[in-house]
């Protein structure tokens, strides 16, 4: 019977060291996390006709050592500024950038997102129950 043994401590190692490799994954993964952003300031109202606007707001997450990036939204209509902050910190944006200035116009019933400089993140989903939509970006 001491061939079960040896079997018993190369599978126990194998499975320690799986274990290791997992732990080491997931505090990796937890430690590369960007977490909740720090929102200050909103930047952009526009109200939409169907009892929703769009919010454009600065993240001031990064610190002395990184810029501000701008994250906008689409929500349901909220009131002042500290209201549109705090509801919007758990939201997921539809687009972040780089650049304060995204221009938003309606041409017969066509929303238009004019957005000069980099764009970090860009998702269509919370804009498809809007209806027509047409991003232009112009770099």
């Amino acid at each position: 019977m001491p061939e079960l043994k040896g079997i018993k401590w190369s599978v126990q190692v194998l499975l320690n060291g799986l274990l290791v490799v997992c732990l080491g994954y997931l505090g990796v993964g937890w430690l590369m996390s960007p977490g909740t952003p720090e929102l200050d300031e909103v930047v952009l109202r526009y109200s939409l006709s169907n009892g929703n606007s769009i919010y454009g707001v600065r993240n001031s997450q990064g610190g002395a050592t990184v810029g501000f990036s701008y994250r906008y939204y689409v929500h349901k209509n909220l009131g002042n500024d500290h209201e549109i902050l705090t509801s919007l910190v758990s939201a997921h944006p539809f687009l972040k950038t780089k650049e304060p200035d995204v221009q938003v116009t309606q041409v017969d019933g066509v929303l238009h997102l004019i957005v000069r400089g980099e764009v970090y993140e860009y998702r269509s989903y919370p804009l498809d129950a809007l209806g027509a939509v047409s991003i232009d970006m112009r770099l």
